[in-house]
């Protein structure tokens, strides 16, 4: 074999290696990327609001979150101290009975829910972290009731710990326009991208922790919306994208997830 032609088959050689090598990593899973790079602090209730809820007078301040008669679980956010001055989104009562509990710390947001789990004693609501436009992150917290009736706090779900718990289960690939989303590794759904004029994706394309909700009743579930992020601005884009579903399962080292569900 002449030098010529045996350079010209490691040539070609190299050229197949390469372009299986680009359209493998092309198509590789990828993890996903979280917004959120820390905890997020649950703040601080406005001194009006701790001073209102001081003694506790369910008017047209408050707001019902639910009502259960059997069992006589009442939950209200609190909408505003007076008529000028807000609550800022803080305020949560639980009455049990008589028993009024008044949580001025719990940040309830614009669109608070609650739901009271009779057979295990398990009261949810659901409070807010972030929201804005774009931004809907959502924190539920567990509360039980005590034989004196009062409700407490025993646990929350973290907004971050739950985007990095997210994060580690959740990869995606991208052929051309087409965006296939996996956890733990299978398939789940598959997006096609139709923007046009934000220059193509970033090398980290997709990013979670701006939509992150909850479902309540029943089985805890989380609900996340990746976006897309693009070489063009610093907005991430949800068009065409699929919402991502688990079973959340609290155990004493943290957050796991199970039976991934996407809905497109």
């Amino acid at each position: 074999m002449n030098k010529m032609k045996k350079w010209f088959m490691i040539a070609t050689t190299l050229v197949a290696m390469c372009a299986t090598m680009g359209c493998s990593k092309h198509n590789a899973q990828l993890p996903v990327n979280g917004t959120m790079e820390e905890a997020v602090a649950p703040g601080e209730a406005p001194q009006a609001v701790v001073d209102l809820m001081k003694h506790v007078n369910i008017d047209d301040c408050y707001e019902t979150l639910m009502e259960d008669k059997t069992t006589g679980v009442s939950v209200w956010s609190l909408l505003k101290c007076s008529d000028e001055v807000s609550s800022e989104g803080y305020g949560i009562v639980i009455g049990k009975g008589d028993v009024k509990t008044a949580l001025p710390q719990i940040r309830h947001g614009r669109m608070p829910r609650a739901h009271y789990d009779a057979a295990t004693g398990d009261l949810w609501i659901l409070g807010s972290d972030m929201e804005g436009t774009g931004v809907n992150v959502e924190r539920p917290y567990l509360l039980r009731f005590g034989e004196d009736g009062y409700a407490t706090i025993v646990n929350s779900i973290d907004s971050y710990e739950m985007q990095q718990a997210l994060c580690k289960a959740l990869t995606y690939s991208i052929n051309g326009q087409e965006i296939t989303f996996y956890a733990e590794g299978k398939e789940l759904a598959k997006a096609t991208n139709t923007i046009e004029d934000m220059g193509g994706f970033m090398d980290d394309a997709i990013y979670i922790g701006e939509q992150i909700s909850y479902g309540i009743e029943g089985p805890i579930t989380v609900h996340v919306t990746p976006g897309v992020n693009f070489v063009v601005g610093k907005v991430l884009h949800y068009d065409n994208m699929p919402t991502i579903t688990a079973t959340v399962n609290l155990t004493d080292n943290g957050i796991t997830l199970s039976d991934f569900k996407a809905e497109q």
